[in-house]
């Protein structure tokens, strides 16, 4: 009987140990980079104007903007935050992930992905992202595109052109989202254009009183030089973005 006992006793004492290691395993297999994947979307492609700070329009103007196609050429993507050291436990490394294209996005695509960061293992806070787009990658084409309909204060009907050649940088505004990776969790971040804020402080009238080409209001380097320096300088202010996670 006393040999019985210890015998049962040895196989209870395997069979925990096997679990606990079997356990172990899991919980290494959950844990490792998480892979932080990056979109572009357009906002507000309908602009009332003027366009002012607070995000009202004059009410001594209807004119309106419907933009009905936005590019723009994603040269690189840096990642910058800072991470919880692991010895410290607090934010205390600044670190920086990159990708790199180019890649031509449709900004009114939202199922368009622009690539994807592996990220190490870590919380994450602090976050930002900068866009650039250089003019080496672009091939002789805009780096960044907007076609669509002016509609002046009298109703006529105006195509409209944006087509930016020179560089660009921004950044997104710095937020307090924590991404804590290692733990079986993708994350999503979308950058976010309002196109409204690109006209702003841009008079109504300036558009009505724009040079056409070929019936067209094109705004570039070359043609209503005025209006495309003002949208250049908008377009390189900081913009929003919006970070979602879910399991892989």
């Amino acid at each position: 009987m006393k040999s019985k006992i210890s015998l049962l006793t040895i196989a209870v004492i395997i069979s925990i140990a096997f679990s606990s290691c079997k356990k172990d395993n899991q919980d290494q297999s959950s844990s490792g980079p998480s892979a932080l994947n990056l979109k572009m979307e357009a906002l507000n492609t309908t602009v009332s104007l003027p366009v002012q700070e607070n995000g009202l329009k004059s009410a001594t103007s209807n004119a309106t903007i419907s933009w009905d196609s936005a590019y723009m050429l994603v040269s690189r993507i840096k990642f910058e935050a800072e991470i919880e050291s692991q010895v410290h436990h607090r934010d205390s490394v600044e670190i920086e992930y990159s990708w790199r294209g180019p890649l031509m996005l449709n900004l009114l695509d939202p199922s368009s992905v622009i690539g994807t960061i592996t990220l190490p293992e870590g919380t994450y806070d602090k976050i930002s992202l900068k866009v650039m787009s250089e003019r080496e990658d672009a091939n002789g084409q805009p780096l960044f595109f907007l076609s669509g309909n002016y509609n002046d204060s009298l109703g006529v009907v105006t195509p409209i052109v944006v087509s930016v050649t020179d560089p660009i940088a921004f950044k997104t505004d710095q937020t307090d989202d924590t991404i804590a990776t290692g733990t079986s969790i993708d994350y999503t971040s979308t950058i976010q254009l309002y196109l409204d804020q690109l006209f702003l402080n841009i008079d109504p009238a300036t558009l009505s009183s724009a040079t056409l080409t070929n019936g067209v209001l094109v705004i570039s380097a070359t043609s209503n030089k005025k209006i495309y320096h003002f949208i250049l300088h908008n377009l390189g202010h900081n913009h929003k973005c919006h970070h979602e996670h879910h399991h892989h």
